[in-house]
């Protein structure tokens, strides 16, 4: 059975949580801010089914509900941010927002960030950038839960990328993808609805393919995609978002959703690029409009719908939820529900 629930009805009930387990308001409003962002969009691996583990981490202490953020080194293009492992959100939004500043200045910007935590969804941050007529750029390293291509067991993350540019009507163009076939959350959001999976996503502990989700968290592993290209960029973002800004890297990162009292220290990297630096703003996006259009004008293959944008269909969904509601799965329901109990709040 699946229920839907009110936008924001299931914001204030996030943010009301947040601030009981001791974030302050505007913390609480950037952490909820990202989960409803990834169910409007249907990212719904990223969304309200995070929010139990994020609340433990915080409970047990593994992430800090009230960060000390410094800056450990500066330059006019660049930052490197020590987020003393407070929320991943809080840590990128704040990484996000001295991003642009300096891109205004200089013209192209690039911050590294250390000590973080699951961030959440990328394109939350690319697509703030987006919003202020920049292209924005956001990965993130992640702990082990991915096989290196060619091997049988989870030596690596599958190290999200999102990239957004303006382009009209408040409408970006944003890429946002993980390194992996499938996210890690859409395994787990499968096993959590008792679904089975396609072959290709995982394989188990012993290397085999499989169909069943719960073989993920019993030592399997996600699989790259495209074979050696998903995996090649995993390493690549490994290097950006862990060796270059002394973050955790690999197996230093502890699993956030089981252990929930260690710090992760997470490496995450930012990029902003002004428009106007380059071309004037109009231009861009006459010119972007152009490539649009020559690509949705090619030819449908049998059996297509239609030539879509990186982010085209997310925006379509977000339309659909805003207006009906945000679905949730029976067992994610209860998730909530429990929440409800146990932090007095209602949803």
């Amino acid at each position: 059975m699946e229920i839907k629930i009110e936008e924001q009805k299931l914001r204030i009930f996030c943010e009301n949580i947040l601030k009981k387990s001791g974030l302050p308001q505007e913390d609480a409003y950037i952490v909820a801010d990202s989960l409803i962002f990834a169910n409007l969009k249907g990212i719904d691996s990223h969304g309200i089914m995070r929010f139990p583990f994020y609340l433990e981490r915080l409970k047990k202490g593994g992430t800090k509900a009230n960060p000390k953020i410094k800056k450990v080194k500066e330059k006019a293009a660049s930052a490197l941010l020590d987020g003393d492992n407070g929320m991943g959100q809080v840590i990128g939004k704040y990484a996000t927002k001295l991003a642009i500043e300096k891109a205004k200045e200089v013209g192209i910007s690039f911050v590294g960030i250390k000590g973080s935590s699951h961030y959440g969804v990328a394109s939350y941050y690319t697509t703030k950038i987006a919003e202020v007529n920049m292209i924005g750029f956001s990965v993130t390293n992640n702990t082990n839960n991915m096989a290196a291509w060619g091997g049988s067991k989870a030596v690596i993350g599958n190290n999200p990328l999102s990239i957004a540019c303006p382009y009209k009507d408040g409408k970006p163009i944003v890429l946002d993808i993980s390194m992996s076939n499938v996210a890690g959350g859409k395994v787990r959001l499968a096993a959590k609805n008792d679904q089975n999976i396609p072959k290709g996503w995982i394989i188990t502990r012993n290397g085999e393919d499989t169909e069943d989700p719960s073989d993920l968290p019993k030592g399997g592993a996600l699989l790259p995609f495209g074979n050696h290209k998903g995996y090649g960029l995993a390493v690549i973002i490994e290097i950006l978002a862990g060796v270059l800004t002394g973050a955790g890297m690999l197996k230093q990162i502890p699993l956030w959703i089981k252990n929930v009292v260690d710090p992760l220290n997470v490496g995450h990297c930012f990029a902003a690029i002004d428009i106007e630096a380059f071309i004037d703003l109009k231009s861009f996006k006459e010119r972007l409009d152009w490539v649009v259009q020559e690509l949705k004008s090619s030819p449908l293959a049998e059996g297509s719908h239609g030539i879509f944008m990186p982010g085209e269909i997310e925006l379509e969904v977000e339309k659909k939820r805003r207006k009906e509601g945000i679905p949730i799965s029976e067992e994610i329901w209860q998730d909530l529900r429990k929440l409800s109990e146990d932090y007095q709040e209602s949803l």
